[in-house]
């Protein structure tokens, strides 16, 4: 029989339940032992007469704390010293492979492949922690019984909790074990609601809730996200069904679906503070549409009471792949909030057409044709309810005709026609706009020729590339909420001019093409036609002082020979003059390679009078560590290098003696 194992005491009899109930639904010949000090004999009894039509059981293992004694007590009120149980696991299991699993997870699969994974001679397998990529979570463990056993590991382990205690439980397990853990596929340990404004937010959180199509595992960060949980895949929702499921259901195997209520239509609510102008009567006198309160900010919790007609959900804190998939249900906003308003959010309202209902007091400043401005309530709810039942709907696929090519055609096209390239991308564009980046002020004279080689680079033997971004964003990971929320709206009238060129633009994620894809397999293919472009080539990289393309991996390891001419870092473009002489003094027969920001989008069209073809291929590097690391998600490439995704800090020399040798000039800044 496949055996589980829970650490709890009657306090979180209700997680057990429900832990319990998302257990049976979906499997069947389980023992579940769960170790405990207080919880009732006669509450097991109850939950074995269900069982046993399912050949399964629950077994009360009880522990006397006073063996704990000698262990920290924990600052963190919601956990108790009986989960220094799970190190006895060995002691009071007989089985000899055990999935042991924290209070705070769910099942949302059958179990059969996981509990058929070979532990060979590892003492467990688990999985990589989301926040600490270097660490294993152990809030899921598939443990090694006869490991456990046969070296002592759980008293050892409590000997240690000495100093460590639960509070430092992961790092302990981490530390003791070290390399010899073994990795379990993700799908069994999903980590979410690490947005809570309490956790360090990483990078790594921006990509995570992408990287597992259908956990098996849902494991939820804090008791409080149980309740409180905004992900678009609705797995706050799923812990309720789960824990308002009955017991014959679960014998049944019957997944409820109690809080999927259907409504006529999808309303919005931007508020950045919790002040508005009748949302409460609004959410009341509607009992047909579905409000999404959504923000930015922690909302003030007196709006709990917006929820009390079961009607209306809050969404503190959003981010912006939530926000997208919440404004692609919508049907109507109502701007009713008090305070600053969201140009962003304006913005998406317009170019998405979504009917706009707002007071006087709350309007926003710019109004689009489909706006209705009412001067008391009962006005606005007449205005509403002449909207048509069934109304067609924008997508974001909608709103620009603007042509990118996909990736393989344009490396097709770099490679059958040897054109040079010209990438831009979101910082580009930010100077365009007047706006700094972090490696490069604003320039007006840059900027100025940045929107012209958009604009008007006629030239036969350069392609431009585009971000691909007006089509199909559901490609992207949580990238595609910033396209569709940050980048379409913050940049349309730009991207209206675009329109007009008729241009067919190449991609700029040719050398983008691995971290921002939800389906990462296609990746393998194009950097192997990347690279193709390089091979047996001599090439002259062009980069800033901490990029170091190709140093400590194979990226151009097919190469005939490299030689390098080191730029600052910063602000490039103030020595633009002196890089290009420096490119031309030492093109000869050489493919050229630019990693070096905005400024390699002017050097490529200013040096087309050489015969060279030159490539704007900036990020190269990054992405293709990640690649060779498998990463799932945003993480420090280490080795010395730059990184557009964080603050360079405390980089060092390369002494890396090959590395030096290709170097043949290096600019500094004046």
């Amino acid at each position: 029989m496949k055996t589980l194992v829970l650490c709890a005491n009657y306090d979180k009899i209700a997680q057990v339940e429900t832990i319990l109930k998302s257990i049976y639904i979906h499997n069947e010949g389980i023992k579940t032992y769960i170790i405990n000090s207080d919880i009732s004999h006669e509450w097991f009894v109850n939950i074995n007469h269900f069982l046993e039509n399912i050949t399964s059981e629950v077994v009360d293992k009880k522990i006397d704390l006073n063996r704990f004694n000698d262990l920290p007590e924990l600052k963190d009120t919601t956990r108790s010293k009986i989960e220094y149980g799970k190190f006895l696991i060995h002691e009071l299991v007989d089985e000899d492979k055990v999935l042991y699993l924290g209070n705070n997870t769910i099942i949302d699969q059958n179990l059969d492949d996981l509990f058929a994974i070979d532990v060979e001679d590892k003492p467990l397998y688990a999985i990589i922690d989301f926040v600490h990529p270097d660490k294993f979570n152990m809030g899921v463990m598939l443990i090694n019984n006869i490991y456990w056993r046969n070296n002592n590991i759980g008293n050892q382990f409590l000997e240690l909790s000495k100093n460590y205690g639960l509070v430092y439980e992961q790092a302990m397990i981490n530390d003791g074990f070290g390399t010899n853990i073994g990795k379990l596929p993700e799908i069994y340990n999903y980590q979410i609601g690490f947005g809570d404004p309490n956790f360090e937010l990483t990078n790594s959180y921006l990509y995570y809730e992408d990287t597992v199509e259908r956990p098996a595992i849902i494991q939820y960060a804090s008791d409080s996200r149980l309740i409180r949980e905004s992900s678009p895949k609705n797995l706050s929702k799923k812990w309720w069904n789960y824990h308002s499921s009955e017991w014959s259901e679960v014998i049944n195997h019957l997944t409820s679906n109690r809080l999927e209520n259907k409504f006529d239509k999808e309303a919005i609510i931007f508020l950045n503070y919790a002040e508005n102008h009748g949302a409460q009567e609004l959410i009341r006198r509607f009992p047909n549409i579905h409000f999404n309160i959504v923000s930015g900010r922690a909302l003030y919790t007196g709006l709990d009471i917006l929820t009390q007609n079961g009607n209306a959900t809050l969404y503190p804190q959003i981010l912006n792949y939530q926000l997208k998939s919440i404004i692609e249900k919508t049907d109507l906003c109502f701007d009713i909030g008090y305070g600053d308003k969201d140009v962003h959010f304006e913005t998406v309202l317009k170019l998405l057409d979504i009917p706009t209902f707002a007071f006087r007091d709350t309007q926003y400043h710019e109004q689009s044709n489909n706006c209705y401005v009412a001067d008391s309530m009962d006005e606005m709810i007449k205005q509403v309810n002449k909207l048509p039942a069934n109304s067609s709907k924008k997508s974001f696929d909608d709103i620009f005709d603007i042509s990118v090519k996909s990736i393989d055609e344009t490396l097709d096209e770099i490679i059958e026609n040897k054109k040079s390239v010209v990438r831009i991308g979101d910082g580009e564009l930010d100077l365009i706009y007047g706006e700094d980046i972090i490696y490069q002020h604003f320039n007006p004279e840059l900027a100025k020729i940045l929107k012209d080689s958009i604009l008007n680079n006629h030239n036969p033997r350069v392609l431009t590339c585009l971000p691909d971004i007006f089509t199909n964003l559901d490609r992207y990971n949580e990238m595609r909420g910033y396209y569709a929320v940050g980048v379409l709206p913050r940049f349309s009238d730009f991207f209206k001019e675009i329109e007009k060129t008729k241009y067919s633009y190449g991609s700029t994620f040719m050398s983008r093409m691995y971290m921002s894809f939800k389906d990462k397999s296609k990746s393998q293919h194009y950097f192997h036609k990347l690279r193709k472009i390089w091979q047996n080539k001599d090439i002259l990289i062009v980069e800033g002082e901490y990029t170091r393309s190709g140093v400590g991996n194979d990226l151009f390891e097919n190469v005939r020979s490299i030689q390098r001419i080191i730029c600052p870092a910063e602000d490039a473009y103030d020595e633009v003059h002196e890089i290009e002489e420096a490119i031309r003094n030492n093109a000869q027969n050489k493919l050229i390679l630019l990693m070096l920001g905005p400024t390699a989008k002017v050097i490529v069209n200013d040096l087309q009078d050489l015969d060279n073809q030159i490539l704007d291929i900036g990020h190269i590097d990054t992405e293709y560590e990640w690649f060779k690391m498998n990463a799932k998600y945003v993480v420090s490439i280490g080795k010395n290098k730059h990184m557009a995704e964080s603050v360079d800090k405390n980089l060092n020399e390369e002494d890396n003696p090959q590395y030096q040798k290709e170097i043949v000039m290096k600019i500094n800044k004046k």
